[in-house]
């Protein structure tokens, strides 16, 4: 099989003058010059640092085209590439470094950490790769990408050259990807799924467009006019940023656009249905995944309307099964769900240095996870909520997400999240955080709302309003913040 980084060297040379990705500080590539700036940066990490295959070269994420020349670099030489967010704490590093044992720290300015620190700017320059050169083994390591911690110690997930040509099948055959395609990624890069939407490109033969961020919305109106964008890559926090930001300009952008791919976290009933009205010729794409069995099912919603919880089906290189807490497959139904695990050439190798965890995630080549869903008879896949979220409430058993779809029909309502917090009666007690659309929040209005429609047992016990919810580097609620909070 061939690796992402052969498909490079082949465009290089079939397509040399198209474009390969560019970013919002005015830096752009072409296939042929990403050739030359991967073989020049992998013989600087040889000859000036003396990086040889299997090394790891923990890397602290810029949004930029150099990141992901980077990138490249360790994939052509067969180092292994640690990528790690931009505001990443000085702690966190040490903790990353440390555990990897890497052998080169890579940043945009020099950070005291206990190996050799190299910066962007050391890699500028001439350089190649010594004597005689092949391309890695498929089922060697490619990267090790770690996780933001929230829910406890940070893991390190580690992923071969053959995973990553899976993972890259999965997004480009699951969006339908057309040759000429031009995709914009306001995501952070860091992250496994920006990632893989630029690895799908890479193998479709396609450009990307990489921002930092979505906050300044005329920015990328501007980038997505300069280079033709035909689609873009969101996670649900960012595209309703973008439709808040542009005062609704975003519709008419996105509606030009071949497709929008939503992930990195669950994608809201309503931000959905928003989406579907307002762009009627877009193809709109939710992915379901995670960093350990990425890009595992898709749904189109644009044509597979009205499938509520729905993520599809799986993906080209996926199979799912359900199953009970003994991991032991079984029928699972809407009334007795049973806990999502994927199969396929996409899944991690294992966590690293954690045998006890990898023996418990990865079972007969499915990773097991802790969502709770479904098959429908038509094969769709349903995702109800992750397992550890339900609330205990003295012996209810409370779904958060069957109490925030129905908070989220309410008028005045953007986002909602519905906690358990501990009580030392009732064990955990459901408490709504909101966020409202505009103006004053009516509370006894709201109640009036909830009354006819949630059940009294499962109804929040508190409700608080924000002005946002607390998320992770990645766009996911931070629930465990929430019920945290007194």
């Amino acid at each position: 099989m061939k690796l992402l980084i052969e498909y490079l060297s082949d465009y290089a040379k079939t397509q040399p003058d198209a474009l390969f990705a560019a970013d919002d500080g005015g830096r752009a590539l072409t296939y042929s010059q990403a050739w030359t700036r991967a073989r020049q940066v992998a013989g600087r990490l040889a000859c000036g640092f003396g990086i040889s295959r299997g090394d790891r070269v923990v890397v602290r994420c810029m949004q930029s085209v150099d990141y992901l020349t980077l990138c490249l670099a360790c994939n052509l030489m067969g180092a292994v590439f640690v990528p790690i967010e931009d505001k990443a704490s000085g702690d966190r590093v040490l903790d990353i470094v440390t555990e990897t044992g890497c052998s080169l720290y890579v940043s945009r300015a020099a950070e005291e950490v206990p190996v050799r620190n190299a910066l962007y700017a050391d890699l500028e320059g001439e350089g190649e790769l010594p004597g005689e050169f092949a391309f890695p083994d498929p089922d060697s390591v490619s990267e090790i990408l770690y996780t933001t911690g929230t829910t406890g110690k940070s893991k390190g997930i580690v992923i071969t050259h053959r995973a990553n040509i899976a993972l890259a099948e999965n997004v480009k055959y699951g969006v339908a990807m057309r040759r000429g395609n031009v995709e914009l990624i306001p995501l952070v890069m860091s992250h496994s799924h920006g990632l893989r939407t630029f690895y799908a490109n890479l193998l479709n033969g396609s450009a990307v467009i990489i921002t930092n961020g979505v906050m300044i919305v005329k920015r990328l109106f501007r980038l997505m006019d300069e280079y033709g964008v035909t689609s873009m890559d969101l996670s649900p926090s960012a595209a309703q940023f973008m439709i808040k930001l542009s005062k609704d300009a975003f519709w008419a952008k996105a509606a030009k656009l071949d497709y929008i791919e939503i992930g990195t976290a669950a994608l809201p009933e309503e931000l959905k249905r928003q989406l579907a009205e307002n762009l009627p010729g877009v193809h709109l794409y939710n992915f379901y995944g995670s960093t350990e069995s990425g890009r595992s099912c898709v749904l189109d919603f644009s044509v597979d309307t009205g499938r509520h919880k729905c993520i599809g089906k799986a993906t080209r290189n996926t199979e799912i099964v359900f199953t009970d807490e003994a991991r032991r497959v079984v029928q699972a139904t809407p009334e007795q769900p049973g806990l999502l695990a994927s199969r396929g050439p996409m899944n991690m190798l294992c966590y690293w240095q954690n045998e006890a965890l990898s023996a418990r995630t990865l079972i007969d080549g499915y990773v097991c996870t802790n969502d709770m869903g479904y098959f429908d008879a038509d094969g769709y896949v349903y995702v109800l909520g992750r397992q550890d979220d339900v609330i205990n409430f003295g012996g209810l058993k409370i779904s958060p997400s069957e109490v925030e779809d129905v908070v989220l029909g309410y008028p005045n309502v953007a986002e909602a999240a519905l906690v358990g917090q501990e009580d030392a009666t009732a064990g955990q007690i459901p408490k709504l955080y909101v966020v409202p659309r505009e103006g004053a929040f009516d509370i006894d209005d709201f109640w009036a709302f909830l009354n006819g429609r949630v059940d009294r047992a499962k109804q929040p016990k508190a409700v608080e309003v924000l002005d946002e919810l607390p998320r992770t580097f990645n766009g996911k609620v931070d629930r465990k913040a929430l019920a945290r909070r007194k």
